[in-house]
């Protein structure tokens, strides 16, 4: 963004390529003479800007900081791996981290309150990402005030999947007389209970079906059910309130979702999971099923084994329902509207999103690329591979969705006002000491609540 910088990059590597090039082993700082040498680096720090960034472990690496680092001297990255409560720290001190990690939830509540900046004239600029060739799941990351999906450009997520779709460890099927559809077979949601009840009663497996993220992502499957449905949404037309109770699709939805634990069939609180979602396990056989996107056969490409084993299976549709298979996650970075260096901030983003780092992770499989003009990078080495990828060409036309998430619901990373409720009253509900309609009209009651506190705060 700034030709100041890409030309003290150029030159001063010039001049340290030409000083080994003369000296070899010979110290820069004995060939040019002790001013010059100590000029040097004083120039580097004298313009240095440092951008903070909170992202997780494994979505970026200090070799790759490093690397940008020797092509951009002046732009210094302060890595800050992701902590809820640190970041709401510096987000309450005024001083957030200048890019940060987030999933498509939390933006429209972001970009309501100001937190974060529209960055349209950055991508109407830029040399590395073209808007044209980004992937509808990147719609997530507009806004317009009111509607998610329009308006201005807030960031863009760094890969993403159709998330519907269910893996199945088919070693654990064997001799079950159970039908495993084909990479891009239609099957119903009927058909997964009754593979799970057939698991269950086989004992091949301690959990049967990651439901939504150990739960953590349940009202997203839920709002994803419902456009699979049809049906009125989970939240009103304003965003001012929770429609469940009275929404008998949303009902069913939680009910059929609600089986699972009351069969201790999930990795919910009823039926508890060391690791916290299904990922090892899976690899590890302890956990036959679970509805995850694409990115999660990288999980599974990890173990030779659990490649050799599992099937990638298109999403589940409802009888009478839409063939659809949005993302629910969307997981990408936003720059703070509080940055003081978003020249700086969004060098680092473009770099990222669009230079060598994006076309590496296009390559291992972690989900699909952001840009379109990536795909001819996905993995197809081995057979899962390419079954995977046979049910990601069928599912992508199925993916233009986006769904409408509420910016009044504010949460902590990725875990809502929703999930935290459901997650509470779930025991409960399990052991029968609340009836469903009770604990469905404690969640709706919670999740207002929080609706209210998120509208006036």
């Amino acid at each position: 963004m700034s030709n100041g910088i890409e030309e003290t990059r150029v030159s001063r590597r010039k001049l340290l390529a030409g000083a080994a090039g003369v000296a070899g082993s010979v110290a820069v700082g004995s060939l040019f003479g002790p001013e010059l040498a100590a000029a040097i680096p004083r120039r580097r720090l004298a313009g240095a800007t440092t951008v903070t960034l909170m992202t997780n472990n494994g979505e970026i690496s200090n070799a790759d900081i490093a690397a940008f680092q020797d092509k951009n001297p002046n732009i210094n990255i302060q890595w800050i791996v992701t902590d809820g409560p640190r970041f709401q720290a510096m987000l309450a001190a005024g001083t957030p981290p200048d890019l940060f990690r987030v999933q498509a939830p939390l933006v429209p509540q972001f970009a309501k309150r100001h937190q974060i900046k529209n960055l349209d004239s950055y991508f109407a600029q830029s040399d590395l990402i073209h808007p044209a060739d980004l992937t509808p799941a990147n719609n997530y990351y507009k806004f317009d005030g009111k509607t998610i999906g329009k308006g201005s450009r807030y960031g863009m997520v760094k890969d993403w999947s159709p998330d519907l779709t269910v893996f199945v460890r088919t070693d654990k099927l064997k001799g079950l007389k159970v039908h495993i559809p084909g990479p891009t077979d239609a099957w119903t949601y009927d058909d997964l209970w009754d593979i799970a009840l057939k698991l269950k009663k086989a004992k091949r497996a301690k959990w049967i079906l990651d439901v939504a993220n150990s739960l953590g992502w349940i009202d997203r499957q839920v709002m994803a059910l419902l456009v699979a449905k049809g049906a009125k949404p989970l939240y009103s037309a304003d965003f001012t309130k929770m429609n469940l109770t009275k929404n008998p699709a949303a009902m069913q939805i939680f009910q059929y979702l609600f089986r699972y634990s009351q069969q201790k069939m999930d990795l919910g609180p009823e039926n508890p999971n060391a690791d916290g979602w299904s990922g090892p396990g899976f690899v590890k056989g302890s956990v036959a099923m679970t509805q995850y996107g694409f990115w999660f056969s990288g999980q599974v490409s990890s173990d030779k084994t659990a490649a050799a084993n599992t099937r990638m299976l298109v999403a589940p549709t409802w009888k009478g329902g839409k063939n659809v298979d949005p993302t629910v996650t969307a997981t990408g970075w936003v720059m703070a509207e509080a940055t003081k260096h978003p020249d700086e901030a969004w060098t680092v983003f473009e770099w990222y999103m669009g230079g060598k780092p994006a076309r590496d992770r296009a390559g291992i499989g972690w989900g699909v690329p952001a840009q379109q003009s990536l795909f001819d990078r996905i993995p197809q080495t081995n057979t899962f591979q390419k079954n995977a990828f046979k049910t990601l060409m069928h599912e992508l036309p199925r993916s233009n969705v986006t769904l409408k998430f509420d910016p009044n619901l504010i949460g902590l990373a990725d875990l809502t006002a929703v999930a935290q409720s459901y997650s509470k009253h779930l025991p409960d509900a399990v052991k029968g000491s609340l009836s469903f309609n009770k604990f469905m009209s404690n969640v709706e009651a919670d999740t207002n609540r929080a609706i209210q506190a998120g509208k006036n705060g």
